[in-house]
């Protein structure tokens, strides 16, 4: 069984719960692996494929430490709104190089980079693990999106869900999880843009590419 565990709570409260998994022992050099989902609140897709991910890795273990966080935003969740509870969009609170309190309506970033208690507590979670392959779920767009050393990775994932690789998402993103640890940390930063899909599907689609992201069989 995975270990289970709260990395924080969000602004109301909220527990934010996290799973651990170790590989066989073989696997054990690789590098960490991070997948979250729901950074932002009106994105629930991501959170429903990373729950049935999470259900295949009971029956077999990921071929590399891996934990993850299914739901990060959950007061946005909870709400159906993007940002979390206080109004801040959480993937421009990162303490990136390109962190700016300059924002477009709907992107307000806080005052200060990582301010926020969900910002935080996921920022703290890899500083402790050292996991350096990174993997954020996201909605609306169709694309397999990389920052810093993510590019193979994007593109095998990439073959497995059909939706072609970018390194550009089309639009400044000052302050987020891929400015922190791609392009600042060359970390393999990916953002998995799921299209808006019935849930059922959505995993369908992603199925194989997540379990490839993992080294399982696919």
């Amino acid at each position: 069984m995975p270990d289970h565990f709260e990395i924080g709570k969000t602004v109301l409260g909220r527990s934010i719960e996290c799973l651990h998994f170790t590989p066989p022992d073989y696997a054990k050099e690789k590098p960490g692996a991070i997948l979250f989902g729901a950074i932002h609140g009106d994105e629930p897709l991501g959170g429903y494929c990373l729950a049935e991910l999470v259900k295949e890795l009971l029956a077999m273990p990921p071929g590399r430490e891996t934990w993850i966080v299914p739901a990060l935003n959950l007061d946005g969740l909870a709400g159906g709104s993007k940002n979390n509870a206080n109004d801040i969009d959480l993937n421009r609170s990162f303490a990136s190089a390109n962190f700016s309190t300059s924002y477009k309506p709907g992107y307000f970033p806080g005052e200060v980079a990582e301010g926020e208690p969900e910002a935080k507590a996921l920022s703290q979670l890899i500083d402790e693990t050292c996991a350096t392959r990174l993997i954020a779920l996201h909605s609306p767009f169709r694309t397999v999106n990389w920052d810093g050393s993510g590019e193979e990775l994007a593109l095998g994932m990439a073959e497995h869900n059909g939706y072609g690789a970018s390194s550009d998402i089309g639009y400044p993103t000052p302050g987020s999880f891929g400015s922190k640890y791609g392009v600042d940390g060359g970390c393999e930063v990916i953002t998995l843009e799921i299209p808006l899909l019935e849930q059922d599907e959505a995993w369908r689609q992603n199925r194989a590419a997540l379990r490839f992201a993992l080294d399982l069989p696919v």
